[in-house]
């Protein structure tokens, strides 16, 4: 792993991102803190934010998205699958996109995606779940294509437009709430740039 390397020989993680999902997660080499950390994590009292460039103009208002999730794959299931619940808002709206911010109340793997993607709003670039990769063209009301040059995505194959941005919860040593955020990078920043000039800011909430 790499922060057994680069951090501390006995590092350990407290939750996982998916490989293609940005942002901030937590480890510990102290087995105390792990042990509290954990029980914060497993308890669902650390509250985490995800930020989603979503396909489609979503109307979420703190909406509970609600669907069973199974494993091995994961996918919606409602026989097999455990409950879940992610609590959505919409926070930017253009013409075909939606930027999104997810709170996950349960930690069913793949949550975020597969409810998104469940309720008609895939995540731009999660082609495993119907997302799509981003193209200048979707939205440039200007863009003129060439056979000679073909058009690239705006982001790499590598990544999907899901970021865990923000972590709170109670520090095990100060007993004091601590929040740590992460800022979007670069691709999600490029492509939220290029979103407000051509596709039009039709929401900001």
């Amino acid at each position: 792993m790499w922060a057994r390397t680069h951090l501390h020989p006995e590092s350990n993680l407290l939750h996982r991102l998916d490989q293609p999902t940005s942002g901030l997660i937590t480890l510990s080499w102290d087995k105390e803190v792990f042990r509290l950390l954990y029980e914060q994590f497993a308890s669902h009292t650390v509250e985490k934010k995800y930020w989603a460039l979503v396909q489609g103009e979503a109307e979420f208002d703190a909406a509970e998205l609600v669907a069973p999730i199974a494993t091995n794959p994961p996918r919606i299931d409602p026989y097999r699958g455990k409950p879940a619940l992610t609590i959505a808002h919409t926070v930017e709206r253009f013409r075909g996109y939606s930027l999104v911010v997810c709170v996950p109340a349960t930690g069913r793997m793949h949550q975020v995606r597969l409810h998104l993607s469940y309720y008609g709003f895939p995540i731009v670039g999660d082609e495993t779940y119907s997302g799509k990769p981003l193209y200048l063209s979707a939205f440039h009301p200007a863009y003129k294509s060439s056979s000679r040059r073909p058009e690239r995505p705006l982001h790499s194959g590598e990544v999907i437009f899901l970021h865990a941005g923000y972590l709170s919860f109670i520090h095990p040593e100060k007993n004091q709430k601590l929040t740590l955020e992460a800022a979007l990078p670069s691709h999600f920043q490029i492509a939220l740039r290029q979103l407000r000039k051509w596709a039009g800011r039709t929401f900001r909430g």
